[in-house]
């Protein structure tokens, strides 16, 4: 299930999704399907795993033909290349914890991809229910067992080992091949802990069965069903034990620790900067709110606080696993997505369509953006023209932009102009006033002791004049 696409998919033999103009979400299910679904839904695992919020919620309409299950909509969907690790390993876990909990009452996964998996602020849910199937009782063997390997545990290996970032799994849809994974390791890694078992091993033997003389069948071994039990949930745990080690921890970054290290800001200064914005939170009261650069999510969580659904977009992965796991520690409502606005996430899948371009899900949903000591980012660092960054923001807001304006004598400013004073040496505050010329109104203006200066801007077509 993939929710983020614009029409039906196609991939699921047993179903297809559409997306309702009231938000919701319908699956159709085919016919040779229908009995096994409904016995499903009516299980005391399938109800449970409801309530808790675990796997997406079903109202059956069973009043045609075609079974239609009407399931709620995700608000901002996110897909794997766009996580953090402690999302990874969120979604990993909840996909064991799920298989282990439909075994003691017959059912079984028969796929097992982060794809399955969303995010509903820091908690994760599984939203496809037709990966659900019945279970052979004497039947020790996990069919989907590879696919994890391949899709979940194998890019945090070689995140571990290699430093492959996990957003690289944006070309892999189905995952990495061992055989890929080996190439790439040296010898030491290949004969390392967490390499040896899910990639070394099968590599080596995928070439000896190459040597054979043909093709080897392997029957399916039927065991005491209390045995085939206890074999499986043993093959689960061990899963689980693989992947929290591969997962360890995102590090730290310059980015992760800057709040913490800031030298163009006194305590002083932050404290009114925070304050302000505070201030301004409570007075335009905004239900949605999406922070640009959210570092380490210092305003990320005051919007929480304030009453908001925040989706907080960070570039840095250590700093965005931190707000994730802020995020989930507090159960606040904030959706964590870490990747980069000047370089934003692109539609991908057939006649890229299945899986939308980070800017679709994000423009027009928010009453409030913040920019706070961004812009200056954007100009220097990705060469991008003030117009085009208020034109962008006219498009993802609704209604209020908060931006932080950094002058050009700022310590900050200096340390990344580099040199380059012909070109933005002479940037002014007037120069994003003008930009903001037929876009945005100012309605608030706050200069900081440090001669940064704090905008609230109104969107022009809200009732201003």
């Amino acid at each position: 299930m993939n929710s983020g696409l614009p029409g039906a998919t196609f991939r699921d033999p047993s179903g297809s999704l559409s997306f309702l103009p009231d938000g919701g979400v319908l699956r159709t299910v085919q016919p040779s399907a229908r009995a096994e679904t409904l016995s499903f839904l009516e299980t005391t695992f399938c109800i449970s795993a409801q309530r808790r919020g675990e796997l997406i919620a079903a109202e059956v309409d069973d009043s045609s033909p075609a079974l239609r299950l009407h399931h709620p909509r995700i608000p901002f969907p996110t897909y794997p290349w766009e996580w953090t690790p402690s999302q990874w390993l969120a979604a990993a876990e909840l996909t064991l914890t799920l298989c282990e909990q439909a075994v003691t009452e017959g059912w079984l996964l028969k796929d097992a991809t982060p794809l399955n998996v969303l995010f509903d602020g820091p908690r994760a849910v599984f939203v496809d229910i037709l990966s659900f199937e019945p279970r052979r009782p004497s039947v020790s063997i996990w069919l989907a067992y590879g696919q994890y390997v391949r899709t979940f545990l194998l890019p945090l290996v070689m995140r571990r080992q290699l430093r492959w970032p996990l957003s690289l799994s944006l070309f892999h849809r189905d995952g990495y091949e061992p055989a890929d994974c080996f190439q790439a390791l040296s010898l030491r890694q290949r004969l390392s802990r967490s390499a040896l078992w899910p990639i070394t091993l099968p590599t080596l033997l995928d070439r000896g069965k190459g040597a054979a003389q043909g093709p080897a069948k392997t029957p399916t071994r039927e065991l005491d069903p209390e045995v085939a039990t206890r074999v499986l949930q043993r093959t689960l745990a061990d899963l689980r034990r693989r992947t929290r080690r591969a997962a360890g921890t995102s590090g730290a970054s310059d980015w992760s620790g800057y709040t913490g290290a800031l030298t163009h800001y006194t305590a002083n200064e932050s404290r009114a900067k925070f304050e302000w914005v505070r201030t301004t939170l409570t007075a335009i009261s905004p239900t949605r709110v999406l922070d640009i650069g959210a570092n380490t999510g210092e305003f990320s969580i005051l919007s929480a606080e304030a009453g908001a659904e925040v989706v907080a977009l960070e570039r840095d992965l250590a700093a965005a696993d931190r707000i994730f796991l802020a995020a989930r520690d507090r159960s606040l409502p904030i959706h964590t997505i870490c990747a980069d606005l000047a370089r934003p996430t692109p539609s991908v899948g057939w006649r890229n369509s299945e899986s939308l371009a980070l800017l679709p899900r994000l423009e027009g949903q928010f009453d409030c953006v913040l920019m706070l000591a961004v812009i200056h980012h954007l100009i220097l660092m990705e060469q991008i023209p003030i117009p085009a960054i208020l034109e962008l923001c006219a498009r993802l807001t609704r209604r209020y932009l908060v931006i932080e304006w950094v002058p050009v004598e700022d310590p900050m400013f200096q340390s990344l102009m580099r040199g380059r004073d012909s070109l933005y040496g002479s940037l002014s505050e007037a120069d994003l006033l003008a930009a903001c010329e037929g876009r945005f109104t100012v309605r608030d203006r706050h200069p900081l002791s440090n001669n940064r200066v704090l905008f609230l801007f109104e969107k022009l077509g809200n009732g201003v004049c």
